[in-house]
């Protein structure tokens, strides 16, 4: 059994969901310095999961920058530390496995912050029943640590810890480091002592630096809370962290020719998100090698067919057709980042397909939600009416991380003769927020229809009061009956019981295949 498999399923979302934030706190800092990052590990971004197949992994690098090429491997920290997990005796469980001399590694720091627990529990005549939820607000510290690989693995870690067997049993190793607490200037430094005045009141503090740590600022430099000022190994300087904005001609080939397999899957994914044609003919090399890791081998076929035109039915074929069901979801995730035409009607005709197993009609949905275009959210609003409840909640997920682009085709659903595909285009723009002030209007323009307008009369009970209200006043004297429906689900959505109000309080249980989400 994997190590991680001994994590029980809310200690494990929790570290995914906080890695996926701390992952994409440094996309967005790192955009201020001018890179273009993509995913380059499928799903460091987000949080979905499919527990009854566990997905192939390259072990590789969170990202990678589409104008440099630099490659970015995200630890996500509750606090300041250069720790990383590690194992010793497992060569594919290193810290470093995957990873080249000239790969970064980033240390954001992430609190969970307004913390909301809620639960309720009770004890029928032949069943108990628990439920258990909890919001969490990550907040992303501001100041993140960058170093490069060369520099971790060119000075031994100075501690060792094993996790409880609720984390895994894993191994973290750590380099000895201090880092300031507060955000302020370095206003004297002696006789390994640094003493940083604090930016907003002035008061000062001291840190004695450990013998045998290197100081890694200097006086009168400005310091962030969380920034490292003394270890053995140092970060990069602000200068360095900054895109060059050019990637050699050679760059990619390089990449494809490399022994190294993470980096001939980086030349691949480079290529494709770059739309160089120019690899076609390497690319179909790498999909026909079947002792190619079948990681590159998807990735290889993406690319032939979102950039180089070749069928997609023709490439996925024998992917999708694999008696391994990882290689069969491995592809349906695949054909969702190819998204054109040709993968979204073949995802369309997956997520049709009944007897094919949950999970890779769940795949189809969340590709389909990946294309994000208007074939893809078409076809996502049709699955509102399918027989399996759970795939109509797949579908709504794939809609709401579509989002703006998906609403015009979720009012037009709203009008849908089909109560289930209503209801379900209902929620997904509930899920939304406030929308557009022409939406609304358009919402509250289909009122007068004389059938199936229930949906919209309870999607304006669901909208803020503040933005409604004002529209439908009239709806006090022409249509009075509607009026107080509106008013009604609003004295509920206000109310201290719609806070924990469930539908069906009581054992239900959920669908084989059922899923994490963010």
């Amino acid at each position: 059994m994997p190590r991680l498999a001994l994590k029980p399923d809310s200690s494990f979302f929790r570290k995914i969901a906080m890695g996926a934030v701390g992952t994409r706190t440094v996309c967005g800092d790192l955009a201020r310095r001018g890179h273009e990052l993509v995913e380059l590990e499928r799903g460091s971004l987000d949080t979905k999961l499919w527990k009854d197949v566990k997905r192939k992994r390259v072990r590789i690098p969170d990202l990678v920058c589409c104008r440099c090429g630099i490659r970015v491997e995200s630890r996500a920290k509750t606090k300041a530390e250069l720790s990383v997990s590690h194992s010793a005796t497992d060569a594919s469980r290193a810290w470093d496995f995957g990873m080249v001399d000239s790969d970064w590694i980033a240390f954001p720091v992430c609190e969970g912050v307004g913390e909301k627990s809620w639960s309720n529990g009770r004890l029928g005549p032949e069943s108990s029943y628990w439920h258990e939820r909890n919001w969490v607000h990550w907040q992303a510290k501001p100041w993140i640590n960058y170093f490069g690989v060369r520099t971790f693995r060119s000075i031994p870690h100075t501690k060792s810890v094993t996790k409880g067997v609720t984390e895994g049993s894993e191994t973290s190793i750590g380099w000895e480091a201090v880092f300031s607490s507060r955000t302020g200037v370095v206003v004297a430094l002696e006789d390994r002592r640094i003493t940083v005045e604090r930016a907003a009141d002035g008061h000062r503090h001291t840190r004695t630096i450990p013998a045998g740590l290197r100081i890694c600022v200097d006086k009168g430099q400005t310091v962030a809370e969380s920034e490292l000022l003394a270890s053995k190994v140092c970060p990069f300087a602000a200068a360095e962290l900054e895109c060059t904005g050019t990637l050699s001609p050679s760059h990619i080939s390089n990449l494809l020719a490399s022994r190294e397999r993470t980096q001939r899957f980086t030349g691949v994914k480079l290529a494709r998100v770059r739309r160089e044609a120019s690899f076609c003919d390497i690319a179909a090399q790498l999909a026909d090698d079947d002792e190619e890791d079948v990681y590159i081998r998807l990735e290889a076929v993406s690319y032939l067919a979102s950039v180089c035109g070749r069928p997609v039915q023709d490439l996925f074929a024998k992917y999708l057709a694999s008696p391994d069901d990882q290689t069969r979801l491995e592809s349906v995730i695949a054909l969702g980042e190819t998204s054109t035409p040709d993968a979204v009607d073949v995802l369309s005709g997956l997520l049709d397909d009944r007897s094919q197993p949950y999970f890779l009609r769940s795949a189809a949905a969340w590709g389909l939600s990946r294309a994000g275009n208007e074939q893809a959210t078409s076809r996502l609003i049709r699955a509102f009416a399918d027989i399996d409840r759970s795939i109509r909640e797949e579908a709504l997920e794939g809609l709401i991380s579509i989002g703006g682009t998906s609403v015009p085709l979720l009012l037009t659903g709203l009008r849908e003769v089909s109560a289930d595909v209503a209801a379900g285009c209902a929620e997904a723009l509930r899920q939304r927020g406030a929308l557009p002030a022409s939406a609304v209007s358009d919402i509250i323009a289909g009122l007068a229809e004389e059938s199936n307008s229930q949906w919209r009369v309870w999607l304006l009970g669901q909208l803020p009061r503040e933005q409604v209200a004002p529209l439908i006043a009239s709806l006090q004297i022409t249509a009075p009956a509607l009026h107080y429906a509106i008013t009604l689900l609003w004295t509920f959505m206000e109310s201290w019981i719609a806070r924990r109000w469930e539908l069906s309080p009581g054992p239900q249980f959920p669908a084989s295949g059922s899923t994490y989400e963010l």
